[in-house]
């Protein structure tokens, strides 16, 4: 019996030890629990040391960086060439002659691109920051540390021998750090392709249209093709209301998509990684914070 005032260690589900006396059938089905708990700490072992899905997950994080990239230099590029309109004056006759500036209609516009430009490259640097903490934690130190942790465990289980309370704690701690990011990331793509991908190729098309892929729409390779679209429309005489109308309606849709565009961006970099660390709060507390773990007895 234990001296008074030492804690005694029982079994929970992820700790062995000596406790009271089981029901029947208890200690076979407490066998099988262990067993099957060894066997995923095992595999999330292997995972940890051949890293097949760190590969998988660098190459996720390439592709979300890449679109988060493009969507970047094109909202920056955009957003040079409407400043730079904004300055431009034009200049037309009709009677005494009229001297506007057209970019004025596109200020709002301006501002919009703005600020979808800073949101990708918050976008670009969380896919960034993706691949700098993959390489990180699969760093030999943080396997040989969450190694030596597990095989602690093992060793004390085996051993049929009490299992201090703090070592489950913090193996399986190192052990979903070192696995939290690879997936993390495999799983946001999956979402991308799952829901998401339809909403970005749609949206991301208008950027593609700003860019001179509908010849519809201004250029935006540069400030001058712009200013020298905008400079073509303007001069159209007494068109002019109708044309600026039609130009304030066309920024914004051009708003609307920007926006539209900026919220597939903001679910998989913001959204979803916030969802993802809830759930594995949630998951370490319910592995290692379960009833009887440790059971403080005295004699009384």
């Amino acid at each position: 019996m234990p001296a008074p005032g030492v804690p005694h260690y029982t079994a929970g589900p992820l700790l062995n030890g000596r406790g009271p006396a089981a029901p029947p059938g208890h200690e076979m089905r407490s066998t099988r629990h262990r067993a099957l708990v060894g066997l995923l700490l095992a595999a999330a072992l292997v995972l940890t040391w051949q890293r097949p899905l760190d590969a998988l997950a660098e190459r996720q994080v390439e592709a979300g960086l890449k679109r988060a990239l493009i969507a970047f230099a094109s909202a920056r590029t955009l957003n040079a060439a409407l400043s730079a309109l904004q300055e431009a004056t034009v200049s037309f006759q009709v009677g005494a002659g009229l001297s506007v500036k057209p970019g004025a209609i596109l200020e709002p516009l301006d501002d919009v691109v703005e600020q979808f430009s800073n949101l990708m490259f918050l976008a670009t640097a969380s896919f960034a920051v993706q691949r700098l903490m993959i390489e990180m934690l699969s760093a030999w130190p943080v396997c040989v540390l969450a190694t030596a942790l597990l095989g602690a465990w093992a060793v004390l289980a085996v051993r049929a021998r009490g299992v201090p309370g703090w070592l489950p704690r913090l193996a399986l701690g190192v052990l979903m750090l070192r696995l939290a990011v690879p997936v993390l990331a495999v799983a946001s793509e999956a979402v991308h392709w799952a829901v998401l991908e339809r909403p970005y190729q749609q949206h991301a098309g208008q950027l593609a249209a700003l860019e001179g892929a509908d010849p519809k729409l201004p250029r935006a390779a540069s400030s001058e093709s712009l200013l020298d679209r905008m400079r073509g429309l303007l001069a159209q005489g007494g068109d002019i209301a109708r044309q600026v109308e039609a130009l304030r309606t066309r920024a914004q849709d051009i708003v609307e998509n920007l926006v539209r565009l900026g919220a597939v961006f903001i679910v998989q970099t913001l959204v979803l990684p916030l969802l993802y660390v809830g759930f594995l709060f949630w998951l370490y507390r319910a592995l290692t914070s379960a009833p009887g773990q440790v059971s403080p007895q005295r004699d009384l």
